[in-house]
Formats: C-alpha cells, sequence, structure tokens
C-alpha cells in the first residue's frame, strides 16, 4: 500500500471540491458544517491523522524495537487519547491536566511519558501512582524530588534523564530548545552526577535512558543525524565510565509541515527511517545494543489534519491600496501568528473556484490588538458573508486558546467518511463566567 505523508500538503488528505465548489473535508460540505456548528469552528481530519501515524510507523518498520508517541501539548482531548490508543501510539504529556486527561480516556499508564522542566509534585505523584508512567527528568533538583515523592509513596520510578545536546534547527528561536542555554535540560558535561545520582538512589530511581528534543517546526535531516551521534556517545560514556547500562532511547522529535507553498519538510516515512537507519548504524559500532527508539513528531501527526473555518465579516479598504477582511475569530483561537510569526493558507471554502485577484488582502480577526493578524497579503477575492477556510490549524490552536476579550473558545469537530461528531463543545457565555466568584461586600447596590 502507497504511503502517504500528510505533512508535505497544506491540504488534509481528505479535502476536495464539490460541484457546487464548496471545500470538503473528510466527506463534509465545510458550508454545511459552518450552518450546523457555527463559525469560528476547528475540523479535524480523521483520516489525516491516521495517514500520518501509519507513514511515521512504516518509517520504523525494520527497526526491532521503536515506538512512537503523540505529544499532547499539539491537540488533547478525550477523543483525541482514544484515538493516538487506536493507532498504537503512545503519549507525551506535560501538565497535571495533559496526564489526567490520558488517565480518565483509560490510556495504557506504560506508554505514558511526562515530560516538563518544573514539574510539580502533584504532577509527580500523579503519575507515580498511575504505575507504569516514564519520567523524563529535567534537572538535578527534579531527579531528588522524584526520589522523595517515589520513597513516600512506594513506588520505584522509571526515568529518563533530558539533556540538552546544543543541536539548533533552523527554525524561530522561541521554539528551539537543544541549544547549550536553553531552559531545558541537563547540560551534556553534568550528565555522568546526575546519572551517578540516579544509580545512587536505585532503589527508588531506574534509570531507563537519554531524552533529547531539540525544536519544533524542523525540515532538515541534519540536526537530527547529530543527536544521534552525540547520544550513542553518552551512552557509550555512561556504560564504560559508571557501568550504567540503559535501555530506551527518546530523540524528541518536532518535525514540521507545510503550512504554505514555500515550506518543504522532510516526508514522516523518510525522517523516522532515515533516524531509525541512523541509530542501529551508530549504537552497532559502538557495540552497543540497540535500545528502545522513541520519536515524538509533534505537530506532524495532527497539525495537517486541522482546518479552522471563519465568517467573513467587514471589508476597509485604506489609502495606498491596504485592503482588510475581518473575520469573527482571530487571535484567541489562533495566537500562532502574532507569537510565533506563523505562516499560513487560507482558501474560500463557499467559493472554492473564485479567482484570483490582482490586489491582495489582509486577514484580521476580531480582538483589540493590532497585531490580531491572521494571513497578511492573501489572494483572495473574499468578501462578507464568505466562509474562510485556513489550513494547518490541528496543532497549537485549540491548545494555546485563551478567552482573550471575554469570547469562549470554538468548537471542534472530527470528521470522517462524511459523519462530523463533536469532541469539543463550543463555550458559552455562561461557561465564561463559571470561574467568577463576587465578594460579598461588592454585592452592596
Amino acid at each position: 500500500m502507497q504511503v502517504i505523508s500528510p505533512n508535505l500538503s497544506i491540504r488534509p488528505v481528505s479535502a476536495s471540491v464539490n460541484e457546487d465548489g464548496h471545500l470538503l473535508i473528510g466527506g463534509c460540505d465545510t458550508v454545511q458544517l459552518a450552518e450546523d456548528f457555527g463559525t469560528p469552528l476547528w475540523v479535524l481530519d480523521e483520516r489525516t491523522i491516521r495517514e500520518a501515524a501509519r507513514a511515521i510507523l512504516s518509517g520504523l518498520s525494520n527497526y526491532p524495537d521503536a515506538r512512537v508517541l503523540y505529544a499532547g501539548k499539539a491537540f488533547l482531548c478525550l477523543a483525541m487519547c482514544r484515538l493516538v490508543r487506536q493507532l498504537g501510539l503512545g503519549l507525551d504529556v506535560v501538565s497535571l491536566g495533559e496526564i489526567y486527561t490520558a488517565a480518565r480516556s483509560n490510556f495504557p499508564p506504560e506508554h505514558i511519558y511526562l515530560h516538563g522542566n518544573n514539574k510539580c509534585e502533584e504532577e509527580i505523584t500523579f503519575a507515580l501512582q498511575l504505575g507504569e508512567v516514564k519520567i523524563v527528568v529535567d534537572n538535578d533538583s527534579e531527579l531528588e524530588m522524584v526520589s522523595r515523592l517515589a520513597e513516600r509513596i512506594g513506588r520505584k520510578a522509571k526515568v529518563l534523564l533530558r539533556v540538552t545536546p546544543g543541536v539548533e534547527p533552523d527554525t524561530h528561536h522561541y521554539i528551539r530548545t537543544g541549544q547549550t542555554d536553553s531552559k531545558f535540560g541537563l547540560p551534556l558535561e553534568s550528565l555522568p552526577q546526575v546519572a551517578s545520582r540516579a544509580r545512587e538512589n536505585s532503589r527508588f530511581i531506574e534509570l531507563l535512558g537519554l531524552h533529547c528534543h531539540i525544536g519544533s517546526q524542523a525540515h532538515d535531516i541534519e540536526p537530527y543525524m547529530e543527536i544521534v551521534d552525540i547520544l550513542a556517545e553518552c551512552f557509550l560514556d555512561l556504560r564504560q565510565s559508571l557501568g550504567i547500562e540503559m535501555t530506551q532511547l527518546d530523540l524528541g522529535g518536532g518535525l514540521g509541515i507545510a503550512y504554505t507553498e514555500d515550506d518543504e519538510p522532510l516526508a514522516l516515512n523518510e525522517w523516522s527511517r532515515l533516524i531509525a537507519e541512523a541509530v542501529m548504524d551508530r549504537f552497532t559500532t559502538h557495540n552497543l545494543p540497540c535500545p528502545t527508539l522513541l520519536l515524538e513528531p509533534g505537530r506532524a501527526i495532527v497539525g495537517t489534519a486541522g482546518v479552522t473555518l471563519y465568517r467573513a465579516g467587514h471589508c476597509k479598504e485604506l489609502p495606498g491600496g491596504i485592503r482588510y477582511l475581518a473575520v469573527d475569530g482571530g487571535m484567541a483561537d489562533n495566537p500562532r501568528p502574532v507569537t510565533y510569526q506563523a505562516r499560513y493558507t487560507p482558501v474560500i471554502a463557499s467559493r472554492m473556484h473564485a479567482p484570483r485577484p490582482q490586489i491582495p488582502v489582509t486577514i484580521v480577526g476580531k480582538y483589540c490588538e493590532s497585531g490580531d493578524i491572521i494571513v497578511k497579503d492573501a489572494y483572495l477575492a473574499a468578501t462578507t458573508g464568505d466562509l474562510i477556510a485556513v489550513f494547518g490549524t490541528g496543532a497549537y490552536n485549540y491548545s494555546m486558546a485563551s478567552n482573550y476579550n471575554r469570547t469562549g473558545r470554538p468548537a471542534c469537530v472530527l470528521v470522517a467518511d462524511g459523519r462530523a461528531e463533536i469532541i469539543l463543545e463550543r463555550e458559552s457565555t455562561a461557561d465564561l463566567l463559571r470561574q467568577d466568584r463576587v465578594p460579598a461586600r461588592l454585592l452592596n447596590d
């Protein structure tokens, strides 16, 4: 069967256009979706998620023992946990909320990895109580905390140590995490001392292996080849100098997707295959057994699957040919453009065959910030009332969304085979008041 790598395409795998010129996702007419569920609306294509997982796993087929971990921070809810489990993937989580969501979905604890640079006692204790959750320790003091809490509740913590290998991918500096001055992980020179402490606490700490992650939205294979070399050396050094044998190697991930026509990421299956081959080669060269290989492809699983639907509102033309088209969402449902200068590709979902105009329009949100720009200089002949679809919004849109300007977050529907099912309800104005409390002294009118 042919392997499809969804991250190479801007649109979801199932995207098509019907005879009315409407965009279809998962066999569902986006115009009808907007009518049924309202806008803004997050639409998630199940087929794209499944194809992405299949592509990555196909690249690992010749490796003796490998597992792909889905990044919960990209997009997580109960339905996504169930889908990830169905696909045979593990899950990496970074907060109590994420690990609690996984637990409520009955996700297998042995396939959960808890990350984070400042885990609190509650998060670590919850992970230990679940039983087989792996804890990726970020620093020396966290190792001490894990050991202490494991002793308190009578459990042995299964641990990986996160290191910063000093490798920097070509991506935005806010989403690089492998450089030497990163807030994440242990400097390589500190690794022997921390690994030694883990061994000294072997009653309550089982050191399984090493983890690193160099950043997000990476397009090139070279940085990954560098970290394979570096971590293979770490495995060898710890074995020779301290007699520490480890069984797991987590190389992180952060593989990019195509947000625009200019983006040229690696195919998912090629990325995972090249990494797996490099690990086998380097570890064999060092006479080391091949470890269990863990990869965290991040947004590459879910990013392309997501499409956001907006309803176009007011149009505005300014001197100098500047044109603005406002939509009914913006930075509260997608903060990435204002945060990372992220770029996206929009279409008119209700008029897919509309001609390309000579003058571009900037699609802006409804929020009270000048930086609330969704797509700058989009060549769309869009006007008031049109349905606008923005591709590539499956990752980090819902998870980074806010209630800015006291606005409820959109609904999310999962689409497959012509069916659309709610997996996240739209927040109502009543939901916005749910946490509000008024001191009694302010109730006197």
